[in-house]
């Protein structure tokens, strides 16, 4: 039988019809492949299919396949994003239908139908939560086996925070079967990563898998120099058929390059300053995360399932930046200048320890078959901030050639204990699917959250507070297939955002609501042409209420009146339409806007109503096209479009559209070893990838040549 992880890596080519009749050992993602890490098949070594017959435990715990949920579901192979060469996970889900990659310096942000930011498009790992105001884990897709990803609300699976989306990474998990994977690249700006893994038993019951990476570059900026190291392990022991307990611990340390853009010159990119950076010469960004779990599964019969995870994470993050920058036009005495602000010294010290627990029960209900998930969440959180907060340092330097200069310190804003904020988080959820014949199924969900978050400051004490903004959510949806190649669905669902991190959560929005929101969904999911193409199309309107916006009467006080509506539709299409080449398509249109926010500006009110929100392109594309030309050769390449943006409510301040191509050719010189060269930003586009605040942008990167070894084995 054909190994997978060597076709996978020496870029075999696969007709999807033959990987649709595969056993369902091998068509199931990695939780249920023999347990088995790198089991992927990528087709023509690049591009899979829709995985529409596979289950996406991120999407739903019914065990449902993307073909039985009355929602939209994408799953990202992990070879597929390795080989293709995405060095983070938010590059890999850029490549989703809808999904705009918008993060900044560091941490994750993404875009999905409308709403921007980790409070409204929430990353996990391996389902589980991270409580968190600056995401910096998981460091690397290595670790990945897939990422699966969720349009529209996720609240009823995840809690408050999902209006946008979920994207849910899964990491490799010990195998049943010895494998060992490695990877070595080196690229433009004097950049290299390396990495490595090997799962397999090691006795009667018991089986591991052990992951490393290191990536590091020096930047195509100033003083752009950033390094990542990631480590993961898992050892997974079975004392018996029914019963296993994984043990897990990730490890990753980040330095990320301490740029934070290039200020606007009159609103607008003065392409000669792209590279400078105006950042202190002192800047430091320095991210650990640890993530430690215990995992419990045990089925006493067929019929029922019962799963609790135990985790603990703690994360140490550190910044020291200057990280506000204003650009002072030339005078007829001075040059142009670059205004220094925002001398941000922090520690962010976080702890968080809980347990997911469900029971999963498979029965008949008035002779119907049936699918039932309850369970549990349990969290205790501790956010700790130290800091200089009240810093208004500012300084000068000169644009064209910057002499940053050191950290300003000030004595009325010393870097000391700030505040703690601890969360008592619980809540209570289930998922049911009522199958009413072959043709024809319900499918909802119901959850109650409940955080209690205490604030201690140590500055003030008036700011103390207590606060409980609590949730309850829902999704109920349809799902009919007129025959087995086809289904049709309808979805309900609500949700829940913060009005900040919840970690981060101050005394000023203590009093706030969950702003809330509700989702209508209808698509098709087709599998046709003898399983040689796949196609899925959604649409939805999305309403997000309770937004924080300015008092008419006092504009220097905020209230939670506002409204944000999202309208769209997305499709994707896969098609072999000759044997060894292979077409990825997906595309997005939506429309966005503000039905009622106020915003006020320098003490005078306006109504923003009927602009569009900040940083959400109503258009997106990508493509992707795969070639086995030859015996054991390759090429692949395809582009990625995201439409123009705003940078502010008033959507005065455009942020251009962008296209980025890429193309690579990869050869297999041996069996389970391949070589291959690529080529990122072909036509080295400048373009903002993200904006920060509304003087700046963060650029994304210029053109890349990278060459690579794979092996797998």
């Amino acid at each position: 039988m054909l190994n997978v992880t060597s076709a996978a890596i020496a870029a075999v080519s696969l007709p999807v019809s033959a990987v649709l009749a595969m056993p369902a050992a091998i068509a199931q993602p990695a939780a249920e492949a023999a347990d088995g890490a790198d089991m992927a098949i990528i087709v023509t070594g690049m591009v899979d299919p829709l995985r529409l017959n596979m289950k996406a435990e991120g999407a739903s715990r019914l065990g449902l396949t993307a073909m039985e949920m009355p929602a939209s579901v994408e799953t990202l192979d992990g070879d597929a994003i390795r080989l293709r060469g995405d060095l983070t996970i938010q590059d890999a889900a850029a490549r989703a239908t809808g999904i705009v990659n918008t993060s900044g310096v560091f941490g994750f942000g993404l875009s999905a139908r409308g709403f921007t930011g980790q409070n409204s498009v929430m990353t996990l790992y391996d389902g589980m939560r991270m409580y968190n105001n600056t995401l910096t884990f998981p460091a690397d897709p290595w670790m990945a086996q897939s990422v699966e990803i969720l349009r529209g609300p996720a609240s009823v699976l995840y809690g408050e925070g999902a209006i946008g989306g979920a994207v849910n990474v899964v990491r490799k998990q010990p195998s049943d079967e010895m494998q060992v994977s490695g990877r070595f690249g080196l690229s433009s700006f004097d950049s290299f990563n390396v990495a490595a893994g090997a799962g397999g038993p090691i006795g009667t019951g018991i089986s591991y898998r052990a992951d490393a990476s290191f990536r590091r570059s020096e930047g195509w900026m100033a003083r752009g120099d950033s390094d990542a190291l990631a480590l993961a392990g898992a050892i997974r022991l079975k004392p018996a058929g029914n019963l296993s307990i994984t043990l897990s611990h990730d490890f990753s340390e980040q330095n990320p390059r301490t740029w934070f853009g290039v200020p606007l010159a009159n609103g607008k990119l003065d392409r000669s300053l792209r590279k400078n950076n105006y950042n202190v010469a002192d800047a430091s960004l320095r991210f650990r995360d640890n993530w430690s779990q215990a995992k419990v599964e045990w089925t006493p019969s067929d019929a029922l399932t019962i799963s609790s995870t135990f985790y603990h994470l703690w994360a140490n993050k550190y910044w020291k930046n200057a990280e506000n920058l204003t650009y002072i036009p030339a005078t007829a005495t001075d040059p142009a200048q670059v205004r220094q602000g925002s001398f941000l010294e922090l520690y962010h010290i976080q702890k968080q320890t809980g347990n997911r627990t469900t029971a999963n029960l498979n029965h008949d209900l008035g002779g119907l078959e049936n699918r039932l998930v309850v369970g549990f969440d349990v969290n205790r959180i501790s956010y700790r901030n130290v800091s200089n907060s009240g810093n208004n340092a500012t300084r000068l330097v000169d644009a064209a050639n910057p002499v940053p200069g050191l950290f300003l310190h000030q004595s009325a804003a010393p870097t000391k204990p700030r505040y703690t904020n601890r969360i008592r988080q619980y809540s209570i959820f289930a998922e049911d699917r009522l199958k009413f014949s072959d043709r024809f199924s319900l499918v909802g969900g119901v959850r109650y959250d409940r955080p209690e978050i205490t604030k201690t400051d140590y500055v003030n004490a008036a700011n103390n507070f207590t606060s409980t903004p609590d949730a309850v959510t829902w999704r109920v949806g349809a799902v009919y297939n007129p025959v087995s190649s086809l289904s049709l669905y309808g979805q309900y669902a609500t949700a829940a955002d913060p009005v900040g991190a919840l970690v981060s959560t101050s005394f000023a929005q203590s009093d706030f609501d969950l702003s809330t929101g509700r989702q209508y969904e209808a698509g098709i999911k087709h599998v046709f042409w003898g399983a040689r193409g796949q196609w899925t199309l959604a649409v939805y309107d999305i309403v997000k209420r309770k937004l924080l916006t300015s008092d008419p009467l006092i504009p220097s006080i905020q209230v939670q009146v506002g409204q944000q509506r999202s309208r769209g539709v997305e499709t994707s299409l896969f098609l072999e339409p000759v044997d060894r080449v292979n077409i990825t398509l997906n595309g997005a249109l939506l429309r966005a806007r503000y039905d009622d926010f106020s915003e006020s500006v320098g003490g005078v009110l306006f109504q923003r109503a009927g602009n569009r929100p900040n940083n959400v392109a109503t258009r997106t594309a990508n493509a992707f096209v795969s070639w086995e030309f030859a015996k054991n050769w390759v090429v692949d390449g395809g582009f990625s479009y995201v439409g123009k943006r705003y940078q502010d409510a008033a959507n005065s301040r455009v942020v251009p559209a962008y296209t980025l191509t890429d193309a690579g050719v990869r050869w297999q010189f041996v069996e389970g070893a391949s070589a291959a060269l690529r080529v990122r930003n072909i036509f080295n586009e400048t373009y903002a990838r993200a904006t920060y605040g509304q003087t700046q942008w963060v650029l994304g990167d210029p053109r890349t040549v990278e060459a690579t070894i794979h092996v797998a084995f």
